[in-house]
Parts: C-alpha cells; structure tokens; sequence
C-alpha cells in the first residue's frame, strides 16, 4: 500500500466507525495524479442526514497534512449551490473526481450526480448595470495603472499584476466562465492536463489568451503598460465598448 493511503486509512480509523458516520470520500492530488511534495490529502467525510453539526481540520499523519471536512449531505447540496452562485466549482468537482472509500448507505452515487448536474448549469449573463459597472472599473485600472507607472511607484508591479487578475476574472465573467483562481490562471491557459484533471471549460477567446500570457512574461515597464491598455481595448471592445468621455449609469435604488 502507498504511504499516503496508510496515513489516510489511520487518520479515518477513528471515523469509520462512529454510528453518525457514513460515508467517506478522497479527492485532489493524490487522486487526480501528480502531487507535489506540498500536495494535501483532501477527505470528505460525510455525516447522517440528521446531523446538525459539521467540522473542518487539519492533522498530519505520517508526515502528510490531512484536510478533512466534515458534512451531512445535505450542507454538501448546499455548498455545490452556493460555489455555483460565486462561479466557483471546487466542491462539484471534488466529488466528481474523488474516490469513495465506504459509503454504508450509498450517497456519494447521489452526491455525484448531484455535483454533475451542477456543474452542467450555464452561468447568467451580466445585466446592463452589471456590464456597465464592469466595463468602467476596468477603464479605471488602467488609468490607476498608467498614474502608478508615471509616478514611478515602486508599487508598480504590485498593481500591473493585481490589475491583470481582476481583468481576467472580469473577462471570465463576462464570457460565463467560472472564477479562475489567480495562482491557477496560468495553468489554466497552458496546461491541458490541469483542465482535465480540474474538468474545467477550454478558454475559448485565443486572442486574449495569447495577449495574457505576453503580458505575464513582460518585464519592461513601459511595455507593461501598453501591452496591459492592449488587453483592456481588446476587452472593452468585446464588452460593447467603452467611452469615458460622456459615460453615465442611471439605475433604480436599492430599496
């Protein structure tokens, strides 16, 4: 047996047998395959329906870092939709991609179906306020980024690369995509492998991608900027375009 399943079946010693416990389920890395060495074991361990408690931790068992959570299925139904109403997908697929390793009464089968069925829903389109809104934040960071760069701010790669997140995370949006976390937007664009591994979507616009993995590789400041308002133009053309001369937004109150 593999070192870090002997760690997994010692750290769920105590579990399996408890009478409100019934199911349990790994997933991530060493799962999916190719686990670094600061790869954690991510296990669900899945409560009777008439629980009304739920736990979160940490142990290292054997020198690996073991991150449990703990649920009753229906907090589980619960996380999948509250992860689609913020464009995220980590639950959905960590059950889609995780292995059981008991279920006594049969719910993780529905609990994959379930994630399934989530992860087939279409994101809304962003409403006119809503596109609006997007459309003048972005314009405004490439004006805060053009000031940063005049003023020699040694701030300046601080802001260009914040700036290129929340761009591509806007962009995502507005194409109906699901959040992309920063430290995974490169491997997102690059490597197939972490799209199948993560069932995540093809990016479908090349254009921007190409223009995105430029402007992560450019170290020059001055070309920075430029290729950073080439991204924003490009962007806000696709978005119905923007003009800050005369813009204005008028929407009803909140009441």
């Amino acid at each position: 047996m593999e070192d870090w399943k002997i760690a997994l079946e010692a750290f769920l010693k105590d579990w399996q047998t408890r009478d409100d416990v019934v199911a349990a389920l790994v997933c991530g890395s060493y799962v999916t395959g190719n686990p670094s060495k600061r790869s954690d074991i991510d296990v669900h361990i899945i409560l009777a329906d008439d629980a009304n408690w739920r736990e979160r931790g940490n142990r290292v068992v054997n020198g690996f870092l073991i991150e449990y959570f703990v649920n009753p299925p229906q907090q589980i139904q619960r996380y999948f939709q509250e992860d689609f109403q913020s464009h995220r997908t980590m639950a959905m697929v960590q059950f889609m991609t995780g292995m059981p390793l008991f279920d006594k009464i049969g719910v993780i089968t529905e609990l994959k179906v379930a994630a399934s069925e989530w992860l087939k829903k279409e994101y809304s389109p962003l409403n006119e306020t809503m596109l609006e809104m997007k459309k003048y934040s972005i314009w405004d960071a490439l004006d805060n980024l053009k000031d940063c760069f005049e003023q020699k701010r040694v701030d300046f790669h601080f802001v260009y690369f914040n700036s290129l997140a929340d761009l591509f995370s806007d962009y995502c949006r507005f194409l109906r995509l699901e959040t992309i976390p920063a430290y995974q937007m490169y491997s997102y664009l690059t490597d197939a492998t972490y799209g199948k591994k993560y069932l995540k979507k093809v990016f479908p616009d090349t254009t921007f991608k190409h223009l995105f993995l430029q402007a992560l590789q450019e170290e020059d400041g001055q070309k920075m900027v430029k290729i950073y308002e080439e991204l924003v133009n490009y962007v806000l053309h696709q978005m119905g375009d923007f003009y800050i001369d005369g813009w204005q937004l008028k929407s009803p109150v909140d009441l």
